[in-house]
């Protein structure tokens, strides 16, 4: 995998034009890239990108959307969609973003976030432009991305890195939210110093991933399949204490961070190398009544996995799916991993229960040093959890818990509730896990690198006057054993944080204050971070930005630097630079800023030392279907992007 972020941005795919919805979203998408990236999920930035990048071009009909589709937008409160699904019921289908503003919890700001990825058809399924015909229509993409690296003596291939992704959708336009009803994809990738082609490999594909989705197929007067995948896909269940492989939307930043929800299955399409399983899912559903239906989740996944063995025993698994020295190669799918499970669930109205299972195992022995932080965290042959997960409505408040159980009987609990209180959102959560629950694909909320050895409890509240959003929030953990480089088996953390935003009109605004605290060694952080930016023409708007932390030690940060983006030819022709000062001298005083990159894409640039630091991106759109890439900043290297559309 790459050390540097490369994330499937979607905003280049929006478009290049000057529409407020898409460079609004662009804001708030970027917080959440940043949460993730400063948190080290570099992975879930990626998926999450890909996701709202797999909604603009299959937007959501609110007026058929169920409760779940509407969830799977990550961009709705519970309140908003309660409420939109009562002004349907009063009022009937909503027509046009102007009347979605007048549904109770829907402000000018929220509608615009939400126009690039939602559509309005009519309740008997007539969408727009279509004229209720059953039309097809069928989509494809390509991404290519190619760059030139430093060589170094120990790369045993050449230093260049390359990407090849390709996804095509079909579907029936009249049919459900976006129409959307089979979807094929693959991804192949080579990291600078890999070899170029070898035994049992693709040309350029060191790492080679595919998936055949399909969803939405009636079997029955009651029954259907309401996903199924083969290839590599991602699984979701519960509020995520047994399984979840799939992006999250921070570390409790958001409204959508506390709360876990989406499709138990989804294609994967994102290239790290291994968080994903590989095989075949699917989900079942069964109509229930209005709006209640019963589902069935299984899935199944073997594949091979890097590991250094030595004799029937692995000693380590590397997770960066570099292979690029000897050394290296010789960790590439050593060690077999099998995985398996189901979810049963039902959902009414008001009120969701299911029960998960998930098994997995190894085939070779475990061997790796057993030290004090990770002695709770080993196991041989098969394992496995079990867990029971429930929501429920109850007016403007919705409670959520779910309780697990590993095969050892170590537990893991997470509960929590949102309600609105007059002009506020809230949110509260609890969890309690284990020093000695095992869950290795588990992807709850959680303040460390997996969910054990901690108990703690979370907080946050958002609102908003006018164009002004306030979001505050706050959390506090204590965990009960040693971490990784914390030799304490008693320590405690705590982190809170204000957002203050504006997302209307030609100029927006954010700005952050936060502060971090850990017990042992008496660490700290708190800082500022501030954005502003203004469309000064339908071709040009311009940004700031900048951040200042100090952190134990009395260590500093400081980075600020202006934004331009430039479109000319009607958009045939974009610019995009920056130019940034920074000085941090010491580690802890490091500050994370965003580039836009290679196509459809953003890299996260790590801002530690001192100095300047710029980049120019060109993208030259060669009619409706072709883009070119060209990107130089002060690194001696080349990159070059293709962005090419088909049908």
């Amino acid at each position: 995998m790459k050390k540097r972020c490369f994330i499937v941005l979607v905003f280049c795919l929006l478009g290049v034009g000057p529409v407020r919805g898409q460079e609004m979203f662009e804001v708030v998408l970027e917080q959440v890239l940043q949460e993730l990236a400063e948190e080290g999920n570099e992975v879930g930035a990626e998926q999450l990108v890909e996701h709202f990048r797999m909604l603009h071009g299959s937007p959501v009909d609110l007026n058929r959307a169920t409760v779940e589709e509407l969830e799977q937008l990550y961009l709705l409160t519970d309140f908003q969609i309660v409420s939109l699904m009562e002004y349907r019921e009063r009022s009937g289908p909503v027509l046009s973003l102007t009347e979605l503003q007048l549904v109770n919890g829907f402000d000018e700001g929220s509608v615009r976030l939400l126009a690039p990825f939602i559509e309005f058809g009519t309740a008997t399924g007539k969408s727009a432009g279509n004229g209720g015909k059953g039309r097809w229509n069928i989509d494809a993409e390509l991404l290519a991305k190619w760059s030139l690296a430093e060589g170094k003596e120990e790369y045993i291939g050449p230093p260049f890195h390359s990407q090849l992704k390709f996804r095509s959708t079909a579907g029936e336009k009249s049919k459900g939210t976006a129409g959307e009803k089979l979807r094929l994809g693959f991804t192949l990738e080579k990291d600078a110093g890999e070899p170029v082609s070898g035994r049992g490999r693709l040309p350029l594909g060191d790492f080679f991933s595919w998936h055949l989705h399909a969803k939405d197929i009636s079997v029955g007067k009651k029954l259907d399949v309401s996903n199924v995948v083969l290839g590599d896909y991602s699984v979701r269940l519960g509020q995520g204490l047994t399984v979840w492989n799939a992006f999250s939307m921070g570390s409790g930043t958001t409204m959508q961070s506390v709360y876990k929800r989406g499709t138990r299955i989804a294609p994967y399409s994102s290239s790290d190398e291994n968080r994903f399983f590989r095989g075949g899912a699917v989900t079942l559903r069964r109509s229930a009544g209005i709006a209640s239906w019963f589902e069935a989740t299984a899935f199944f996944s073997l594949k091979k996995v890097d590991a250094r063995l030595s004799g029937n025993r692995y000693t380590s698994l590397p997770s960066d799916g570099l292979h690029n020295t000897e050394s290296l190669m010789e960790t590439r799918k050593r060690l077999g991993e099998t995985a398996y499970g189901t979810n049963l669930s039902y959902r009414g109205r008001r009120f969701t229960v299911g029960v998960n299972w998930a098994g997995y195992g190894y085939n070779a022995w475990n061997g790796r040093r057993v030290q004090e932080y990770n002695r709770y965290q080993m196991f041989n042959g098969q394992y496995g959890n079990f867990s029971a997960d429930m929501t429920a409505i109850l007016g403007k408040v919705r409670a959520f818990a779910e309780l697990a159980m590993d095969y050892g009987g170590a537990y893991a609990l997470l509960a929590g509730v949102l309600f609105k209180a007059g002009r506020w959102d809230w949110a509260f959560a609890g969890r309690s896990y284990s020093k000695r629950y095992i869950a290795p694909y588990a992807g709850a909320y959680s303040t460390g690198s997996s969910c054990s050895n901690q108990d703690g409890v979370s907080a946050l509240a958002q609102s908003s006057a006018g164009k002004v959003k306030l979001v505050l929030g706050g959390d506090y953990t204590h965990y009960p054993w040693k971490r990784y480089g914390v030799p304490e088996t008693s320590s405690s953390a705590v982190k809170i944080w204000g957002r203050v935003e504006n997302l209307s009109g030609k100029s927006t605004w954010n700005m952050k204050i936060y502060g971090n605290w850990g017990s042992y060694g008496n660490t700290y952080k708190y800082g500022v971070k501030w954005l502003y930016g203004r469309s000064l023409t339908e071709w040009l708007a311009l940004k700031a930005r900048g951040e200042f932390l100090c952190a134990e030690g009395g260590s500093t940060g400081f980075a600020a630097g202006a934004d331009m983006d430039l479109k000319v030819w009607d958009g045939s022709l974009r610019v995009v630079a920056r130019g940034a000062y920074y000085c941090c001298r010491e580690w802890a005083g490091r500050i994370y800023m965003y580039e836009h990159d290679l196509p459809s894409s953003f890299s996260s640039s790590l801002l530690y030392g001192e100095g300047f630091k710029w980049y120019a991106l060109l993208v030259c759109k060669l009619g409706r279907f072709c883009s070119i890439y060209l990107r130089g900043d002060g690194e001696p290297r080349v990159k070059v992007g293709l962005k090419m559309r088909f049908f």
